[in-house]
C-alpha cells in the first residue's frame, strides 16, 4: 500500500524509510538532530498500536538556520517519497509548536545516527489526546499513553495530566475530567 492509497496517511514502512532518508540527508550536511515528537508517530513506531498516521509531529530546533535546513530536507524527502511537502501541509512538521509542547522523555521512537526522535512525556501526550478526543484512534492512543505511566494512582496521574492540558482547543474542566475517566476505565476498568 502506498501513501496515496491510504487516504493521505503514512504507513509504518514508508515512515521508517522516509525518516531514514532524512537522517542520511542530515548526515550529508553534517547535522545531527534530536527532536521531541508526539502523537501518531509514537503510536505507530513505539507502541505498534496502529499502522498509519497522517504526519510526524515534532518540535523543530530553535536555531533558525538549522530549522530552515530541516524544512528543505523534509521537502526533498517528501518529493522523493510522494509525501505531502507543500508550503502548508508537510508529512514532517512542527504544527505541535502552536500547542506549546513542553516536555521530553528518554523514550526513543526513532533512531538514526543523525536523527533521533524522542517522545514527549506520557502525561503531556495523554493530556493532548484527552483534549483532542476525536474518536477511537485518539482514545486508543490515550490508553497506551496512560499505561506507559508506571503508576496506578489515578488521582496523582490526573493532577499531573491536568497541568499539561492545552489552552487550545478549549475543553471545560469537567469534560476533560470525564474524558480522562473514560480512558482510565478503558485501561483499568471501573475503580
Amino acid at each position: 500500500m502506498y501513501y496515496g492509497e491510504t487516504g493521505k496517511q503514512i504507513t509504518k514502512a514508508v515512515m521508517v524509510k522516509a525518516l531514514s532518508k532524512l537522517g542520511d540527508l542530515l548526515k550529508a550536511k553534517k547535522q545531527r538532530l534530536e527532536l521531541v515528537c508526539c502523537g501518531g508517530i509514537v503510536s505507530v513506531l513505539y507502541h505498534g498500536s496502529r499502522q498509519m498516521t497522517h504526519d510526524v509531529d515534532v518540535l523543530f530546533p530553535n536555531n533558525p538556520t538549522v530549522a530552515k535546513l530541516l524544512k528543505e530536507l523534509v521537502d526533498q524527502v517528501g518529493a522523493e517519497f510522494g509525501l505531502e511537502h507543500g508550503p502548508r501541509d508537510k508529512w514532517f512538521n512542527d504544527s505541535v509548536s502552536f500547542i506549546g509542547l513542553q516536555s521530553k522523555s528518554n523514550t526513543v521512537v526513532f533512531r538514526h545516527s543523525n536523527l533521533i526522535l524522542k517522545a514527549a512525556d506520557w502525561h503531556e501526550m495523554l493530556a493532548h489526546k484527552v483534549t483532542a478526543f476525536r474518536g477511537a484512534r485518539d482514545i486508543n492512543d490515550a490508553v497506551h499513553f496512560l499505561k506507559e505511566i508506571k503508576s496506578k494512582d489515578k488521582h496523582a496521574i490526573f493532577e499531573k495530566v491536568k497541568k499539561f492540558k492545552p489552552f487550545v482547543p478549549h475543553v471545560a474542566d469537567k469534560l476533560f475530567e470525564s474524558r480522562f475517566e473514560q480512558i482510565w476505565e478503558k485501561a483499568y476498568g471501573k475503580s
